[in-house]
């Protein structure tokens, strides 16, 4: 990743730094109460368009979690170094933050984390995986962020692998085409989940609104295996002009062996 600093010199010149960061993105996000923080279980997407992440950016093609690059010494570290940090600093400026704080991170072949960015919400198509892999009642954590008392829950999470993958509009990311029929789609179950995102109801018609349209999820025992269900979820959905990547959660396939 190349990360650009357009500050302006003391001339007025623009100065231009280029700092290439290798890695692996992961997502770590927590639930802040302005002094402690509860963190959400860890994922990792797939922002490029096309199969070995190729193509153009988007806004995310796919998820899993957890994220295998997140090891629990490296979490450990990154809550005490890059998160408690963070939200006692907005703290000490009278910020008492309440929220989600979704930290965008660069682990690198050293295992240590450098962080992107910082954004004040869950990730997109990181929730819903989460989501799926998440047994505690999520109303009564939400409640125990706007009381504070974070630091006295702790939230269940299923033990297995949660894999979605987004079907996006024909021409997303640059031209999401609008309007389209979506004619057929998985049936929900238990362990299989389709969220919406770009769809409406329009004249009894389900149809295409947005970019990414559906996020199909599934919950396997492994990677391959949830990465199996999803696939066939995904297969049974139609509209025209429907893409969509074929290897979501390869990164994970490959640190496991």
């Amino acid at each position: 990743m190349m990360l650009l600093d357009n500050r302006l010199g003391a001339s007025g010149a623009r100065v231009v730094i280029e700092d290439f960061l290798a890695g692996e993105e992961a997502s770590f996000i927590v639930m802040s109460d302005g002094r402690n923080a509860l963190a959400l279980a860890t994922s990792q997407d797939h922002k490029r368009l096309l199969d070995g992440d190729r193509g153009p950016n988007t806004g995310g093609m796919g998820a899993y979690s957890p994220a295998p690059v997140v090891t629990p010494t490296l979490h450990a570290k990154v809550m005490r170094e890059i998160i408690l940090p963070t939200i006692n600093g907005m703290a000490a400026d009278g910020i008492q933050y309440t929220g989600f704080l979704y930290a965008g991170l660069m682990i690198g072949a050293d295992g240590e984390a450098k962080t992107l960015e910082f954004n004040c919400r869950m990730g997109d198509p990181e929730t819903q995986p989460i989501m799926m892999r998440l047994k505690s009642d999520f109303t009564l954590l939400l409640e125990a962020a706007i009381d504070g008392r974070l630091d006295r829950v702790e939230a269940e999470w299923d033990r297995r692998t949660a894999l979605g993958v987004v079907v996006a509009a024909h021409g997303y990311p640059d031209a999401p085409r609008k309007g389209d029929t979506i004619t057929r789609l998985p049936a929900d179950a238990g362990d299989c989940v389709t969220f919406h995102a770009g769809t409406a109801l329009e004249d009894g018609r389900l149809v295409v609104t947005g970019g990414r349209v559906l996020c199909v999820t599934a919950l396997g025992d492994t990677v391959r295996v949830a990465q199996k269900l999803a696939y066939e979820a995904v297969d049974q959905v139609a509209f025209d002009g429907a893409q969509f990547r074929r290897d979501i959660g390869h990164r994970a396939l490959k640190s496991r062996g």
